[in-house]
C-alpha cells in the first residue's frame, strides 16, 4: 500500500515537473527562439496592418460610395493568401531548425522515460506558448503600425487628419488568429511526423557533418562565373532596351536571366574566391585564415544555392518596395489638374447611343437629368480630331502605335469658356496661330522641346503656326487617367470644320446643400443614360487615391514579405551551420586560438554570407528601378530619391536586425 502511494506520488511529481517543462524550455531557449519569435511577430504585424486597411479608411472618415477603396482592400486581402503560403513555408522551415537543434534533448527525455506522445505534447505546449506570445505581440505591434499606416494613407491622398480617430480592426484580428492558428496546427503535425521518424540513437547522436567538397573544379567554376556575368549583363540589357517597347515582357525575360545568372554566380563565386584565398600563401597562413577558408570551401554546394535564393528574394523585395510607392506617386502626379471642375460629363457617339444626336445636352434633360438642379455655371462643348494631327506631331516621333493616335482639338472660344469656369484669363490667338494645352507633368518636357522647334500645323486648307508663349498648363476636364498627348487650340470655325470626337459638359456646383454629390449620383443613376459617363470631383479623387494606395501598399506588403523570408532563411541557415561547427571551434580553443580571433573569423563569414546577396540584389534592383523610373515622366527627382530612400531604409533595417541576431546567436552557440 505504501509503495503504491509512493509510486503515485512520484508519478504525480513527475507529471507536475513535465507540466512546467514547456515554460522552462521556452525561457531557457529564449535566445534560440528569438529569430523564430521575431519572424512570427513581424509576420503577424504585417498581416494585421494590411488586412485592416478598410478600418483605416473608416478611421479617416473617407467616403466610398462606388467601392473604389473597398476594392483596394479586397485585393490586399486576396494577396494575403500568397503571404500566408510564404509565411507558412517559412515557419515550417524555422521550426525544422529548432527541432533539429533539440534532437539530443528529445533523446534525453526519451531515456528518462517520456513516451512519444509525451514528447509530442511537450512540443505542442511549447509551440502553443510561443505562438500565443508572438500572436499577441504581433497584433499589439500591428495595431500601432496600422495607426501609422492611417497617417501615411492620409498623407498619400492629401486629406486632413481632422476626422481621424483611433480604431481597431476586429476583422483583421480574427483573420490573424485564424491564419496563425491553422499555421501552428500544421507546425504541430510536422513536429509529430518528424519525431515519429527519429530513432532514439539518432536523437542521442544528433549532428551533421559538413560537406567534403574540397576545392571544386576551378576550370568549370571560372566558366560558370563567366556565363553568370554574361547572363546578368544580358538581363540588364533586356530590361533597359526592351522595356521601352514592352515593359512586362522585358521585366519577365530580363528578370529570368538575372535569376539564372544569380544562381550560376553563387555556384561559382565561393569556389573561385576560396581558390584565390588559398593561392595567396602569405595571407592564407596568417592568423586563422586557413580555418576561415576551409569553412567556406566545406559549404560550397549548399551555400551557393542558399545565397542565390536569398539574393533573388532581396532583389524582389528591393524592387517591389521601391517600385510600388514610386508607381503610386506617379499615379497621383499632377492630380491638381485632374479635377478642375466639380463635375464632368462626356458623351461619345460611338458608344452605342445614337439617340442623343447633335444635342446631347437636350437628351440629358429628356432623360430626367437636369443640370440646372445643381448648377447654372457650366459649359458644354465638342472636341474634334483630324488624321493630319496625331501625337507624333508634338513628340517628333513616328512609327509607333501611340504616335498615330489623333490629338484632341478644341476651338478657341470653347477653351476660353472652360478657363472662365476656372477663373483663369482667356487665351488670345492672332489669325493663323494655334496653341497647345496640357494638364499633366509628363507632357512638360515634350512641349518644352516642341516650343524650341515648333512645327507648322496643317488642318485641311489651313496652315497655322505656334503662337508666342503658346503653351498653356491647364486641365479642361475631370479625369482619373493622368496621361495625355496634349490638346491643340485652334480658331473656333476651323475646329468646327473637323470631325466631332466627344461632347463634354463641365460644371461647378452653385446650389446650396451638403449632400449635392449624393443627390447628383442618385439623379444620374435614375436617368439610366447609355453612352454618357460622369466624373464628379470626389469620385475622381477617390478613384485616384484608391489606385495610389493599392500599388503603394501592395508593393510594400509583398516586398516586406520577401524581405522577412530572405532574412529569416539566411539567419536560420547560418545558426544551423554554427551549431554544426561547435566541435571545430572547440578544437580551435584547445589549440589555444583566442576568442577574439574566432569572433573575427565568424564575423568575416557572416559578412560574406549576408553581404554578397545584398550587394547583388542592390545591383539588380538599381538597374530595374532606374529602367522603370525612366518612364515616370514628370515625377520629380526629389520624389524618386525619397521613395528609394524609404525602401532602402526599411530593407536595411530589417535585414540588419537579422544579421545582428545571427551574429549574437552564433556567438552564444559557439560560446564565443
Amino acid at each position: 500500500m505504501l509503495s503504491n502511494r509512493k509510486r503515485c506520488k512520484n508519478q504525480s511529481s513527475l507529471h507536475g515537473f513535465f507540466r512546467k517543462l514547456p515554460s522552462k524550455n521556452v525561457k531557457k531557449s529564449a535566445k534560440d527562439y528569438f529569430i523564430y519569435f521575431f519572424t512570427l511577430m513581424l509576420s503577424v504585424c504585417l498581416f494585421y496592418s494590411f488586412n485592416s486597411i478598410s478600418t483605416q479608411f473608416a478611421s479617416l472618415g473617407l467616403e466610398d460610395p462606388l467601392s473604389y477603396l473597398a476594392f483596394s482592400s479586397t485585393v490586399l486581402t486576396v494577396f494575403s493568401v500568397l503571404v500566408c503560403v510564404i509565411m507558412g513555408a517559412l515557419v515550417v522551415y524555422a521550426n525544422r531548425f529548432l527541432l533539429r537543434r533539440r534532437k539530443r534533448e528529445m533523446g534525453t527525455y526519451a531515456v528518462l522515460g517520456l513516451e512519444r506522445r509525451d514528447l509530442n505534447r511537450l512540443l505542442m505546449r511549447e509551440t502553443l506558448q510561443i505562438g500565443v506570445l508572438s500572436l499577441l505581440s504581433g497584433i499589439a505591434l500591428g495595431i500601432f503600425a496600422a495607426q501609422l499606416l492611417s497617417l501615411a494613407t492620409a498623407r498619400l491622398i492629401g486629406i486632413s487628419l481632422a476626422n481621424y480617430h483611433f480604431m481597431i480592426s476586429g476583422k483583421a484580428i480574427i483573420l490573424s488568429i485564424l491564419f496563425f492558428g491553422v499555421l501552428f496546427f500544421f507546425v504541430h503535425l510536422f513536429n509529430v511526423r518528424e519525431l515519429k521518424k527519429m530513432t532514439l540513437l539518432e536523437m542521442l547522436h544528433a549532428g551533421k557533418r559538413n560537406e567534403t567538397v574540397g576545392e571544386g573544379k576551378s576550370g568549370f567554376s571560372v566558366l560558370l562565373g563567366i556565363i553568370s556575368v554574361l547572363l546578368i549583363l544580358g538581363g540588364y540589357g533586356i530590361v533597359f532596351v526592351m522595356s521601352e517597347k514592352d515593359t512586362f515582357k522585358a521585366l519577365a525575360l530580363g528578370g529570368l536571366l538575372l535569376i539564372v545568372g544569380t544562381v550560376c554566380f553563387f555556384r561559382a563565386a565561393l569556389t573561385i574566391s576560396t581558390g584565390l584565398m588559398k593561392k595567396n600563401k602569405r595571407r592564407y597562413y596568417r592568423g586563422i585564415r586557413i580555418f576561415t577558408t576551409s569553412q567556406f570551401s566545406s559549404r560550397l554546394k549548399t551555400e551557393g544555392s542558399s545565397l542565390a535564393m536569398t539574393a533573388v528574394l532581396l532583389f524582389l523585395s528591393f524592387s517591389l518596395t521601391i517600385l510600388g510607392p514610386g508607381l503610386g506617386k506617379f499615379v497621383m502626379n499632377g492630380i491638381e489638374n485632374a479635377v478642375p471642375y466639380d463635375g464632368t460629363i462626356f458623351y461619345a457617339p460611338m458608344a452605342g447611343n445614337k439617340e442623343a444626336g447633335d444635342d446631347p445636352l437636350g437628351y440629358l434633360s429628356q432623360s430626367g437629368f437636369h443640370i440646372d438642379e445643381f448648377s447654372d455655371e457650366y459649359a458644354d462643348f465638342w472636341t474634334y480630331k483630324s488624321s493630319e494631327a496625331t501625337a507624333g506631331f508634338l513628340t517628333g516621333k513616328e512609327g509607333g502605335e501611340s504616335d498615330k493616335i489623333p490629338l484632341t482639338v478644341l476651338g478657341l472660344e470653347d477653351y476660353n469658356r472652360l478657363l472662365a469656369l476656372q477663373n483663369q484669363p482667356p487665351v488670345q490667338l492672332a489669325e493663323g496661330e494655334y496653341a497647345v494645352s496640357y494638364a499633366f507633368p509628363a507632357m512638360e518636357e515634350v512641349l518644352k522641346a516642341f516650343q524650341q522647334e515648333p512645327q507648322p500645323l496643317k488642318l485641311g486648307d489651313s496652315t497655322l503656326t505656334l503662337a508666342e508663349d503658346g503653351i498653356f498648363h491647364y486641365g479642361w476636364e475631370n479625369t482619373n487617367i493622368l496621361a495625355e498627348q496634349g490638346t491643340l487650340i485652334v480658331p473656333q470655325s476651323l475646329a468646327e470644320s473637323l470631325t466631332p470626337q466627344r461632347w463634354f459638359l463641365n460644371f461647378n456646383f452653385t446650389r446650396e446643400g451638403d449632400d449635392l454629390n449624393l443627390k447628383l449620383h442618385d439623379r444620374w443613376v435614375d436617368a439610366g443614360l447609355n453612352g454618357y459617363v460622369m466624373w464628379p470631383r470626389e469620385e475622381v479623387l477617390v478613384s485616384l487615391s484608391s489606385d495610389n494606395l493599392l500599388v503603394t501598399y501592395l508593393g510594400i506588403y509583398v516586398g516586406i514579405t520577401f524581405l522577412i523570408t530572405s532574412g529569416a532563411v539566411l539567419a536560420l541557415r547560418q545558426l544551423s551551420q554554427s551549431s554544426d561547427n561547435t566541435e571545430r571551434y572547440g578544437i580551435l580553443k584547445k589549440l589555444g586560438v583566442s576568442k577574439r580571433d574566432m569572433r573575427r573569423s565568424l564575423r568575416k563569414q557572416l559578412r560574406v554570407y549576408f553581404g554578397l546577396p545584398l550587394v547583388l540584389a542592390v545591383l539588380h534592383s538599381a538597374v530595374t528601378v532606374l529602367a522603370i523610373f525612366r518612364y515616370f515622366e514628370g515625377l520629380q527627382l526629389t520624389v524618386m530619391v525619397s521613395v528609394i530612400g524609404f525602401g532602402a531604409l526599411v530593407i536595411l533595417s530589417v535585414y540588419g536586425v537579422y544579421f545582428i541576431a545571427t551574429y549574437l546567436g552564433s556567438r552564444r552557440i559557439l560560446e564565443l
